[in-house]
């Protein structure tokens, strides 16, 4: 399977700024509204560390997918959305993605890898 030039260039860059926060779970990654709140472009999507590691991780574990978990509300699934929407744009296939409501945290999202 191919991937996209942008999936590939997440292979290659160092991961920028902090690194990945995992969550509780093995193969999660928290995305913070202050991190989500920095202008998005490709570059900078890929750049971001939770995003990088789960596209990464992802890669790494074929028939794997990953899942988005926000909080459930309204703003949740928005922001669910637009993660969702950049995954793609970054070469992971719609059908590789999920989402599910966490009922937790309002102020971040989660990108779990899962079986």
């Amino acid at each position: 399977m191919k991937f996209p030039v942008l999936c590939a260039l997440l292979m290659t860059l160092p991961l920028v700024g902090r690194a990945a926060t995992p969550s509780a779970a093995p193969h999660a990654y928290t995305i913070t509204a202050d991190e989500w709140a920095q202008p998005r472009s490709g570059a900078e999507m890929a750049a971001m560390a939770p995003v990088r590691a789960a596209v990464q991780d992802w890669m790494q574990h074929p028939g794997y997918r990953i899942v988005i978990l926000h909080s459930g509300d309204e703003i949740g699934g928005l922001w669910s959305g637009e993660v969702h929407d950049w995954l793609v744009a970054l070469g992971v296939p719609s059908t590789a993605i999920a989402s599910r409501v966490s009922g937790e945290n309002e102020s971040s999202v989660t990108l779990s890898v899962e079986p």
